[in-house]
């Protein structure tokens, strides 16, 4: 593995703030598992999802402990922390202080990446720019009504993240027609990214959403009945599912994915593809275990305890490829069998209780994990660019 940058102090700090944001989101969906709710702790994930995206762009490309970038993030610190408490009420409508919020906190971002290059440096310049064209657009949306005012939202997000991350469509034609990799190297080394940070960096955010699945299972069995034993094994089984799911990832894929990137040369389309947009659902994913797990080891025998834990899993297997690998066609096959089996788990719901479904979940995805393990997972051009 190479050595790149390493994640900094000060980023560590700024991940609390997400993980008050992740803690928020999970209790949404445990406080009112409908359907709906799932949808909105989705779209506000996303806008979350996508600030903190910035922070990690930003000291990947121009970070360093002494420098004063630092001061730049502390201060981003404070309007994504008033962000992160704000989901709650957005999740009811009052999206005031969440859009106010997420502006202040992209008017950080434009004066951080300005900073040093200043704002006629093309690189600098261009992100600067769209930060803060998405900082208007974020506090203009409060003159207008939902759902308008979310497809705003949205589109400058989508705006934001292609200049943070810009694709170059002819670099992907070029490392398609080669199937190489390096290929997709930006011909600009301001745009690189540093790939061992950036591998870092998201596998220290799905650690801290692997932590809500601890927090959620841990918190329903202690505000519970603590002299169930039936309680406290399926409490040691959530454990053994956490355990699996990061196994799952950090086992092949977030190897993977972090030397794919290295050798595209840090290619910033590449890293959307991969990374920004590919781990995203992933990463939401854990949201929905989290919460259904917590349902379940509550006691609730309602099926959508049953749904969000098994849907979680099902997208999380998808997300990070864990089953699509194999040595021939017939283990391809078995494999994508069990990735849809696991979709369907919810299925017993009425036959099996609620702290037994935790058991067999975790015994699941243990299976999925030593199946995965079995097969280290390959990406096609990966051999291709390792032949010279």
């Amino acid at each position: 593995m190479e050595t790149g940058k390493r994640v900094s102090w000060v980023e560590l700090y700024l991940d609390l703030i997400f993980v008050l944001a992740a803690g928020q989101l999970a209790h949404m969906i445990v406080a009112d598992p409908e359907a709906k709710t799932v949808w909105t702790a989705l779209g506000l994930f996303f806008v979350i999802w996508w600030t903190w995206i910035g922070f990690a762009v930003l000291y990947n490309r121009f970070g360093d402990e002494s420098g004063p970038l630092r001061a730049y993030v502390l201060a981003g610190s404070v309007p994504a922390g008033v962000a992160a408490v704000a989901i709650g009420p957005a999740g009811h409508g009052d999206v005031v202080p969440l859009a106010i919020a997420l502006a202040l906190t992209r008017v950080v971002l434009a004066a951080a990446n300005a900073r040093g290059g200043g704002i006629k440096e093309v690189l600098r310049g261009r992100i600067a720019i769209a930060y803060l064209i998405s900082a208007a657009v974020f506090l203009l949306s409060l003159a207008v009504p939902a759902p308008g005012r979310y497809v705003l939202w949205f589109l400058a997000i989508s705006w934001e993240s292609g200049q943070i991350l810009r694709e170059d469509k002819a670099a992907i034609r070029r490392a398609r027609a080669e199937r190489d990799w390096r290929a997709l190297s930006p011909d600009n080394p301001d745009e690189r990214l540093d790939a061992a940070h950036f591998a870092e960096r998201f596998g220290l955010f799905l650690i801290i959403l692997l932590g809500e699945v601890v927090i959620e299972a841990g918190t329903s069995v202690a505000d519970g009945d603590t002299h169930s034993l039936v309680a406290w094994v399926a409490l040691a089984a959530a454990m053994v599912l956490a355990a699996a799911l990061w196994w799952l990832y950090f086992d092949a894929a977030a190897n993977v994915n972090e030397r794919v990137l290295a050798l595209s040369g840090g290619s910033p389309t590449l890293a959307r593809s991969i990374y920004a947009i590919g781990h995203m659902l992933p990463a939401f994913s854990l949201l929905l275990i989290a919460a259904g797990v917590g349902l379940l080891l509550e006691g609730d025998s309602e099926k959508v305890a049953y749904v969000l834990p098994a849907v979680g899993l099902g997208v999380y297997l998808l997300g990070t490829r864990a089953l699509l690998g194999g040595r021939d066609h017939a283990a391809r096959l078995v494999r994508l069998a069990l990735l849809v089996i696991t979709f369907t788990l919810a299925r017993l719901y009425g036959h099996v209780e609620p702290h037994h479904y935790v058991l067999v979940l975790a015994g699941w995805t243990v299976m999925c994990a030593v199946l995965a393990s079995r097969t280290p997972l390959r990406l096609v051009g990966e051999t291709s660019a390792n032949a010279d």
